[in-house]
């Protein structure tokens, strides 16, 4: 009778601190890929954009439910969207693409740093990158540099700041600046890109900082392959501003951006929650009425519709590039204005933050002008693209390359048939949201628990 009473006190326990532990680490469980197919339904339809995936046709279209994974995989705070849903239609002369992911605190407010660099009046939390170093991180001052000036909590001292990880030295730059939080975290201050390649080869690189009033945009961006053959890998390298760059001593071959696929070629369509979306309560860019004016951007166009877009971008295994003349957020791919002149706002969007999911649908045309056609793909019916998707989650540290991506290209096809399902899919299955796994593992143990004390009182 004494077991079945230490039985009694053990099953409850260890059902609280079994559902605990779930509760806390079951939501970092990435949801396995379904599919690597996308299917391009033929519809009957515009998009409506100022309230994205709302059209009617949507609710007859499936999700496809894609894994991410870390672009970083020794960074902590990278890979933190563990799955991204996607569907998507064509009408005959436009494609839509509807994405959606989990992100359970949107960045609301923060610029882009691009686009804070052409606008006078920025101020707030995404105008420039804090690296977050790795704890144990340490640091010296070398004296005997005396040409050099370092900045530690405000304070200039003469010397050269070197870093030390595990043993690892890294000589910093000239007036090169940290903050050393009271815990011992080493906060790098204004990083520039190919410090962030240095900081990731030692091992010092743990994310970039953020805290309740400083971090970055959110965004979500869909490649598509421009390159010979098939696509094996999604990824870039972490490198220098441009091919070749000779940085403190040191030599990039890559720059930052480049596409890692030998022979490889991508355009990129890319969201911005800070800059690109037409928000002007949200987003400080749209806030600032940045795009309508010509002194600060150097476009000789305007956004005519004043809607949300997506940022044209092309990378290849030279570089990235802006398929654009203005080079806001990358060296422009060409500086043909005449050929290039509205392609900033090419490719539209819409987008709203609901029930802890981003949605965000782009809208683009099949055909591009003939002047875009180097950058931009051309899309018909009957052929395959390879295409893969990337989500950053700005309030938790993802920005530029700490992010998650898909960890292969998928395969995209537009077919004539419309779509056939008949049931609403407008929100996603069950095992998509976190909280619902939780809940069912939690719900099994119970059930598990219940088993086990009526066998032993059973008995």
């Amino acid at each position: 009778m004494k077991g079945r009473k230490f039985v009694l006190y053990l099953v409850p326990a260890v059902v609280f601190l079994t559902s605990l532990y779930l509760s806390m680490f079951s939501v970092t469980i990435p949801i396995a890929q379904t599919s690597s197919q996308i299917t391009v339904y033929r519809v009957t339809g515009t998009a409506d954009l100022s309230n994205p995936g709302t059209a009617s046709y949507w609710n007859q279209i499936p999700w496809e439910n894609i894994s991410l994974t870390a672009n970083i995989p020794n960074a902590p705070t990278s890979g933190l969207t563990h799955y991204i849903l996607v569907k998507s239609a064509w009408n005959g002369t436009w494609i839509f693409v509807l994405v959606k992911w989990y992100a359970p605190e949107p960045a609301f407010g923060a610029w882009s740093a691009a686009a804070a660099g052409i606008c006078p009046s920025a101020s707030g939390p995404g105008l420039f990158r804090l690296d977050e170093l790795m704890p144990g991180t340490k640091y010296f001052i070398e004296s005997n540099y005396t040409n050099y000036i370092s900045i530690v909590n405000g304070k200039v001292y003469h010397g050269r700041l070197v870093l030390n990880f595990s043993g690892v030295l890294l000589p910093t730059y000239n007036n090169s600046q940290i903050t050393v939080l009271p815990n011992g975290t080493i906060i790098f201050w204004h990083s520039l890109r190919p410090m962030e390649r240095l900081l990731y080869n030692d091992g010092m690189f743990y994310g970039y900082y953020t805290n309740s009033t400083w971090y970055y945009p959110d965004r979500v961006a869909m490649m598509w392959y421009m390159g010979s053959g098939v696509p094996s890998m999604d990824g870039m390298h972490i490198g220098g501003k441009y091919p070749g760059q000779v940085f403190d001593g040191f030599n990039f071959t890559y720059a930052g951006g480049s596409l890692k696929q030998p022979g490889g070629a991508a355009n990129i369509w890319m969201w911005v929650s800070g800059a690109t979306w037409n928000n002007s309560t949200y987003d400080p860019a749209f806030k600032m009425n940045l795009w309508q004016n010509e002194t600060d951007t150097g476009l000789s166009y305007v956004d005519p519709g004043n809607h949300g877009f997506a940022v044209p971008l092309y990378t290849n295994n030279t570089d990235m590039y802006e398929v654009d003349t203005a080079g806001i957020w990358y060296a422009p791919v060409s500086s043909n204005a005449k050929a290039l002149n509205g392609s900033l706002f090419f490719i539209w969007t819409g987008a709203k933050y609901q029930d802890g999911y981003w949605i965000v649908e782009f809208a683009r045309p099949l055909s591009v002008p003939q002047g875009y056609s180097k950058w931009m793909p051309n899309i018909t019916v009957g052929n395959t693209y390879y295409v893969a998707f990337a989500a950053w989650q700005g309030k938790l540290g993802e920005t530029l390359f700490d992010k998650s991506i898909t960890p292969s290209f998928l395969q995209l096809t537009l077919v004539n048939s419309p779509p056939t399902s008949t049931t609403s899919s407008a929100a996603p299955s069950l095992l998509s949201s976190p909280s619902a796994i939780v809940t069912i593992v939690g719900t099994i143990i119970a059930v598990l628990a219940v088993i086990v004390i009526y066998v032993v009182f059973r008995k």
